[in-house]
């Protein structure tokens, strides 16, 4: 499956039910895993297949995502645990973060439906209801 990196894709019917079929591929394949069916290490084949793309955002996707986080540059630092110059040169296009923050900033992103950032702001419109 060839993807573009510099956007996150939009989801699709396709992608959709891609997804949909992998998940209940990765299910089938725990529960064989569980009662001794599957080796371990088909499972974790089956692990790696069923992952979704690895993000890549670029700077500006960076600063939008701390932004829309509403922190400054050193809370995000903290939170992401990386050194001071770090978000500061991801933000200006000079070095891109490494994969263990790609994966990470997917997970703050706001622009993700599946975002924890979006499932809390949702908790807590529903809560103010």
């Amino acid at each position: 499956m060839v993807t573009n990196r510099s956007k996150p894709a939009k989801p699709t019917l396709a992608r959709e039910v891609e997804a949909d079929m992998l998940a209940m591929a990765h299910g089938l394949a725990a529960a064989l895993h569980r009662v001794g069916a599957m080796h371990a290490l088909d499972m974790r084949a089956m692990d790696r297949l069923c992952l979704p793309p690895r993000p890549d955002y670029s700077g500006p996707d960076v600063r939008r995502i701390r932004a829309a986080t509403r922190m400054s540059q050193p809370v995000f630092v903290r939170l992401l645990g990386v050194e001071k110059s770090a978000v500061a040169q991801w933000e200006r296009g000079a070095k891109q973060p490494s994969e263990p923050v790609l994966r990470l900033l997917e997970v703050l992103d706001p622009d993700k439906p599946d975002s924890p950032i979006v499932q809390v702001r949702r908790g807590m419109i529903a809560d103010a209801a």
